[in-house]
């Protein structure tokens, strides 16, 4: 298949590099003339527990490409996701395949929008990305993608399948879920917990962690968000939650989330997707989220634009 990146950012750069290594015909998509320019001359040095693989990279803005595609994978950030589908639409085709494996809610609800239900597919990933320099993507063996249909009858569609198959030739530990709304909505419980309250606090996750206060806060936003999952029949696990959350804290002690780094940088956050998609699906439910509400009313508060005056 060929397939376009849409979001050449590290996710997008790990996942676009590791499908040209194992010998797919991929296209990267961005905004940015200076990322464009340096896949088109550099590539990518894929750098997996320490073995580095060189690649080489097409990168172009969308409305300069012309060739269609077969399968899309987005990455941008979520309040992207519709400028992204519109400036990219000439390229698809009737059997083009979408999948999202962007953070929070909404994203896949607009895919089927353009490619249709049985070529929507979503999902999530825990592989590591990071830049080690102008054109390294640093990562590691360990990782998933939990996957499936975003529209699912109880079989997996060819679309699916295929994907599977894909992502399985690329060396990628890929799981189909029957009901993807599973992982979803637990990397979004997730989420929602600690990039929420470290971006409204400007907490280290281990800072959270290691007070009272911060624990109490992880304690509360957990609860609301678990209780708005089961309102909407989602039957996410809490063990599996809960031990997402204490690998994090013991993992990334010194982290800040990136949403946190996000608010210090003055950058727009995708708080209506994480939290913000929790809270407002608790209200559609009947179910009161008093403490998250405040904390992401906190986030925007911190990211509104600033008087010069």
């Amino acid at each position: 298949m060929k397939t376009a990146v849409i979001g050449a950012g590290a996710m997008g750069q790990l996942f676009g590099a590791r499908l040209i290594a194992a010998g797919e015909d991929v296209v990267f998509f961005d905004v940015m003339d200076q990322t464009i320019d340096a896949l088109n001359k550099d590539g990518i040095e894929l750098i997996v527990d320490g073995d580095a693989t060189h690649v080489q990279a097409k990168a172009a803005k969308s409305a300069d490409y012309t060739d269609p595609v077969d399968f899309v994978l987005f990455f941008t950030k979520g309040f992207h996701t519709p400028g992204a589908i519109e400036g990219a639409k000439h390229l698809f085709h009737e059997q083009t395949i979408a999948l999202t494996l962007q953070n929070g809610l909404g994203n896949g609800e607009l895919l089927v929008e353009t490619f249709g239900p049985e070529h929507t597919l979503a999902g999530v990933t825990d592989y590591s990305a990071d830049r080690a320099g102008a054109n390294a993507i640093t990562t590691s063996s360990y990782g998933s993608i939990a996957m499936g249909d975003l529209v699912a009858d109880g079989v997996n569609s060819d679309a699916a399948v295929a994907v599977h198959e894909l992502f399985t030739r690329a060396g990628f530990n890929v799981e189909l879920f029957d009901n993807v709304n599973i992982p979803i909505w637990e990397k979004l419980i997730l989420n929602t917990v600690l990039n929420t309250i470290g971006g409204a606090t400007g907490l280290t996750l281990g800072e959270t962690n290691g007070t009272e206060p911060g624990r109490r806060l992880t304690e509360a936003v957990l609860a609301e968000a678990l209780a708005v999952a089961h309102a909407r029949n989602v039957p996410v696990r809490e063990d599996v939650i809960r031990e997402h959350i204490a690998a994090v804290f013991a993992k990334s002690a010194g982290h800040k989330t990136s949403m946190t780094q996000d608010v210090e940088a003055g950058r727009r956050t995708e708080i209506d997707a994480i939290g913000g998609a929790v809270a407002s699906a608790g209200e559609e439910a009947g179910v009161p989220t008093p403490v998250l509400s405040a904390l992401c009313d906190v986030v925007r508060a911190r990211t509104l634009p600033r008087s010069t005056q």
